[in-house]
Formats: C-alpha cells, structure tokens, sequence
C-alpha cells in the first residue's frame, strides 16, 4: 500500500482524476459536497465511455449551501448513472466529504480530502488530499476495511439519502431546494469575484496580500463551448427580435451586442486563440477578440464594470467607443527574459461590433497569422492581465493549438478556454 499527498496547487486533482478516468477503472465512485457545472462537462466523456463499457460509475453529491446547481442535477441526469443526494432535514448537519474511488482488477486507489468537484476544487484553489494506492490482490483486506470505514460515504442509504431521478429533481425544483448555476457559482466564488472586483491599490500604496502563478487547468471541453456558444447566439437572436418587433423599420441606431444581464457562463482561468494577420501594409497589428468570448466570461475580461465610453467624430460619424486600458505582461515563449509591461487599450468598437486589443510587443515578436496567444487575469500589482505568444514550430503551440476548438465566424480563427 503506498501513500502520496497532494497539494494543490503543485498538483492539480482535476489533472490525475482525468489520469485516473483515461486508464478504464471497473468501479468509480465520485463523492463531494459542492459541484460545478463546468467542472461535470470536463469530465462527461471520460464517464460516459466508462458506462458503456461495463463499469460501475456513482456520484454522490451534497446540495447543501446552494453548492451544486439545478443545471449539474440536470446534466447528470441526461448521463443516466447512479446518482444520490445526501441531505439531512435539519440545519447544521450538512453533507461535506469529497473522496474519489478508483478500482480496477489489480489495484484500488481512494482520494481523501478538500478538493469538491468545481473549477477551484479540481485546479485553482489551495487543497490538500491523500491519494491511497492499494495492489491488489496483496493489500485486498486493507482496502475492503478502508470500504468499510468510508461506507457511509461511498454507499450511503437511509432517510438522509435520495436517488436523483426525473421526480425528485421537479420536487427539488418547486420546492426551490437548489439553485441556478450562476447563483451557485456565486457562493462557491464569492472570494474571487470580490478580489477581481476590489480597487487596486495606488502607486503609493501597498498591496495587502501577495499572489503567486498557478497554472492554468486542462481545456474546456469542445462540445461545452460550442453549446454555451449556439445558446448565447440564440439568445442574442431574440433580444435583436424584442427590440425590433412592432416597429416598420428595422433600428439603425447601435445597439450594445452584448447581454449585461446574463449570468456568467464560465469562470476560466486562461484564454486561447489563433491570431489573424498582425503584420502588413494597413494591417494596425490589432488582435480581435470574438464577442463570444467575451460574453461567456465577461468577469475574466472586465466587461462591463472596467470601460468608459467615449464618442469619437469622424466624416460626420459618431464612432462609440468603450475602452479600458489596464496594463499587460506580454512575452513570448521563444524569449521568457524578455518581457514588456505596458498599458494596453482593450476596447468594445460600437459601430462595428467587434472588441479589440493593440499590443505592440506581440509584433515585435514576430506574432501573424495562425500564432496562438494565451491570456490570463492575473490580477498582480504590476499587470492586470499576462498575453504569451507560441509560434508555429514552438512546442507550446502544438500544445495550445490543442485549446482552440472553437470556430469564430468568417474567419480563420479559433478560440477556446481553460
């Protein structure tokens, strides 16, 4: 029986949970407090392979707090595994374990500790667990006492214990016992929004707290993006629909092509993207950012709370602007000592519906056409956000290029996120 201790961040859990998954357990068992809808979808193919080859796979999940939402409950419905709800009647009993339960025919392993099934649980947030790896069939009596010892988890029954089925979910949902993902998300991430969210402190003033580097998680999946992505351009079609219904004319007037309203879809910690042409006659050197993105993670881009409009006349034209100028840590990955710090205009353009960036050391660079860059708010004392450039030929392109998965509309370009 061998025993390794995982701190995370130095180890993400999501990334040897995925290990885990990939190499074909016969039994797995997933049991935590809180889950996140972005979280499930990472791991849906890896579990629905797993069905329908014959494995036994069980959640068990809390939905105390307001920590896992209508939408994972429905999601992992549609999967059609077992699946209970932990829940006792009283308050002050809630259900908080996380334990993950691996067995295939010649070792067992049990993962005990912090990590619940979200974005922070599985990658970004400090969390310790203990990873047991017991052979079978040597450390078999080991592992059936550890079994037994963790049943109430692992094979829970009793009042306190609800199969999760088509009729108990509507119940959940009239009786208002859980709630929408955005809400539940807010619980789970109030600490970060409120950082995100908090003044920076002036040129005189120290930073309270200090930050460190954690790297970014594994990619969204490809099929989580494109739906958010077909739902958000639906919806964009029915806001265009209200606006202009009963009227004669179509408005010319520009409208804000964005939901403001909308609850975040994603809460990501880096964005990719293959660039366009950046260099050439004409050519400003301005990277575009598709609206897409920036719709399903407004928060990651400081939309709307960071910009200031600012209407700009031109040939008898009023061209809208709204720009925020934070500053950015740009380098590439062929030259990590060289890097530039630099104020950077990010900025909605009105009239044309587009959102876009200037960053002049991506140039210098040797950044066009095809290169991918990735970004992340880093949210440090001298640079809001960090834009690295791979290169084709770079080892890191052939790695990124991989989280570009989304097709941006008449254009070459793909984007995607982590």
């Amino acid at each position: 029986m061998d025993i390794e201790y995982i701190a995370q961040p130095n180890k993400q859990l999501g990334k040897i949970l995925a290990q885990l998954l990939d190499a074909k357990p016969k039994r797995t068992i997933f049991v935590s407090a809180f889950v996140g809808l972005q979280t499930i979808i990472r791991i849906k193919h890896q579990i629905l392979e797993l069905k329908g080859a014959g494995s036994d796979v069980r959640f068990i999940l809390g939905i105390d707090l307001g920590g896992t939402s209508q939408e994972v409950l429905k999601e992992l419905l549609g999967w059609k595994i077992g699946v209970s709800i932990v829940k006792h009647r009283i308050p002050g009993h809630t259900f908080h374990p996380k334990l993950y339960l691996f067995e295939w025919n010649n070792k067992a392993e049990i993962i005990i500790g912090s990590n619940n099934i979200t974005e922070g649980g599985f990658f970004g947030n400090y969390e310790g667990c203990a990873r047991i790896t017991y052979k079978l069939p040597d450390d078999s009596a080991e592992f059936k006492r550890a079994c037994a010892e963790l049943k109430r988890f692992i094979s829970p029954d009793g009042p306190t214990v609800y199969d999760l089925t088509g009729d108990f979910f509507k119940e959940l949902i009239a009786r208002n016992e859980v709630p929408k993902e955005a809400e539940a998300r807010y619980g789970r991430d109030v600490s970060r929004k409120l950082s995100i969210r908090k003044p920076k402190a002036t040129a005189k003033e120290k930073h309270l707290f200090g930050v460190e580097d954690i790297e970014p998680p594994l990619p969204l999946p490809a099929d989580l993006l494109e739906r958010l992505v077909e739902d958000m351009r639906r919806r964009r079609k029915e806001r265009k629909k209200s606006i202009t219904k009963g009227r004669k004319k179509p408005i010319h007037g520009i409208q804000l092509p964005m939901d403001d309203k909308a609850g975040d879809a994603l809460l990501p910690a880096a964005f990719y993207m293959t660039l366009p042409t950046l260099q050439g006659r004409n050519i400003p050197g301005e990277g575009r950012i598709p609206l897409e993105a920036i719709e399903l993670a407004k928060e990651f881009w400081g939309w709307p709370d960071e910009y200031a409009k600012d209407v700009s006349p031109r040939a008898g034209k009023e061209r809208v602007y709204w720009n925020w100028r934070p500053s950015w840590r740009v380098w590439s990955v062929e030259s990590p000592d060289n890097q530039v710090v630099q104020e950077v205009r990010m900025y909605m353009y009105e009239n044309s519906s587009d959102f876009r960036f200037y960053v002049r050391p991506l140039i210098n660079a040797g950044a066009d056409l095809g290169d991918v860059v990735r970004v992340r708010r880093i949210a440090q004392s001298d640079a809001e956000y960090e834009c690295v450039l791979a290169r084709k030929g770079a080892p890191e392109y052939d790695e990124w290029i991989k989280y570009c998965t989304q097709p941006v509309r008449n254009s070459t370009r793909r984007f995607g996120y982590a």
